[in-house]
């Protein structure tokens, strides 16, 4: 707690620090704003809203509001709904969906940008703290890191930008354990998405106890029974978790992962290494004899599906993002919410096969740390073309700038955009 109370006034932030979080913003209204426009689950979400006749708390892009607790949940699923929010590398998984639905849930008490800012600030960097402390192994058996070590971040920057006591906030982070869940096995539906709203509906339920002093025990993460024990399988120290706070900052290194397709980000990869094939070279997809796909071992955990069978699979699916580009496809909204996919796009899939070889070397540079993707593309007439990527675009080691993102806007949302563009360019300039 005594770390989080050391984080700087957003005044004092460096530039790179500031424009960071400006871009997450950005690009978490963008990704809102798109849902409600093309999600075709987005009303039915609406219409879950608990609570009746309160008015607090914007729907992002829309002019409803409602309470903060449903609040949490529609605009947390609508961030996360077409997957074209940020991602964090070390937290595998979105930050943003969760902390600021949670945050813009609690604006009304407060109106204070700069607060949000560094509130979202804190929530990203426990969130990622926690995601190291819960460890690889805790994605790969299944559990959705957006949706447990989310509700640590979003807790984080909440209590902080209410003002919480050290005592309270102590409680709220205890609290947590019990809240914490969410399941790889609902990838490709729209389960997966609402974990982020229900990541942040939690956390609010959290705050909004821990103000009315329903607290529990002021050691759930080291104590028997509690979060290591439960979610861990290998000792693990959780205080070298939390050392050296700020130096630097988890949203500036690595930083945010900005997405301009609507899928999973472990496809970025693929989609790259395909594309820069198809742009050196001309070839049909009837021409196509078979690809091989080759990914570090586990480098694919978050690509479920090898045959989907809807769009919504497709978004978790390397063998679908590579039939779209080798057909000529676009990557794009309507491409992942169709409820068939057609007998030419499963054709193309049965030529596509993954392959993974403990022996080929990692690249220095890589996002996530030693992750790549080969694509080799065989043509009927012996022809090999080959393409190796290892940090895709948007990525932090090819990322996308302001400019990138307010270009993402202008396609996504056209006039709807004008206004993020007036803000945030202004923002920009200042």
């Amino acid at each position: 707690m005594e770390l989080i109370q050391t984080t700087p006034d957003y005044e004092q932030l460096g530039t790179e620090t500031k424009e960071s979080l400006r871009k997450g913003v950005l690009d978490y209204f963008i990704s809102c704003f798109a849902s409600v426009k093309y999600d075709p689950n987005f009303r039915n979400v609406v219409n879950t809203a608990i609570y009746s006749g309160c008015n607090e708390a914007a729907v992002l892009g829309t002019e409803w509001k409602v309470h903060p607790f449903d609040a949490c949940l529609i605009n947390g699923y609508s961030a996360h709904a077409l997957d074209l929010d940020d991602v964090h590398s070390e937290i595998r998984g979105h930050p943003s969906a969760v902390i600021l639905s949670l945050l813009f849930s609690l604006v009304e008490d407060k109106k204070d940008m700069k607060s949000i800012y560094q509130a979202y600030l804190i929530g990203i960097e426990v969130m990622t703290r926690f995601a190291k402390l819960l460890g690889s192994e805790h994605y790969e058996k299944g559990f959705h890191t957006t949706a447990t070590a989310g509700v640590y971040g979003a807790v984080a920057a909440g209590a902080h930008y209410l003002k919480f006591s050290s005592g309270q906030m102590t409680q709220a982070l205890n609290l947590c354990v019990s809240k914490i869940s969410g399941s790889r096995s609902h990838f490709g539906t729209l389960i997966k998405p609402l974990h982020a709203g229900l990541a942040a509906q939690s956390a609010w339920q959290i705050l909004h106890l821990v103000k009315k002093n329903v607290t529990g025990n002021g050691n759930t993460i080291l104590s028997k029974n509690g979060l290591l024990s439960m979610y861990n399988e290998n000792e693990r120290n959780p205080w070298t978790f939390f050392e050296k706070w700020g130096e630097p900052w988890a949203i500036d290194a690595p930083g945010l992962w900005f997405k301009l397709y609507p899928c999973c980000s472990a496809n970025a990869h693929v989609i790259d290494a395909v594309k820069d094939i198809k742009a050196r070279h001309r070839f049909t997809a009837s021409e196509v004899a078979s690809v091989d796909l080759y990914f570090p071992p586990r480098g694919d955990a978050a690509l479920v599906y090898t045959y989907p069978e809807t769009g919504e699979q497709g978004r978790f699916s390397a063998e679908y993002c590579t039939a779209l580009l080798v057909l000529g496809y676009d990557l794009s909204i309507e491409n992942f919410t169709v409820n068939n996919i057609s007998e030419e796009v499963r054709d193309v899939l049965g030529k596509i096969e993954r392959k993974y070889d403990e022996n080929i070397p990692r690249a220095e540079i890589s996002f996530p740390k030693g992750r790549y993707c080969i694509a080799e593309i065989f043509l009927k007439d012996g022809r090999k073309f080959v393409s190796r990527v290892d940090a895709p675009t948007g990525s932090p080691g090819n990322p996308l700038e302001m400019e990138d993102l307010l270009k993402k806007a202008t396609t996504l949302l056209g006039h709807q955009a004008d206004y993020f563009i007036e803000l945030f360019s202004a923002e920009l300039d200042s």
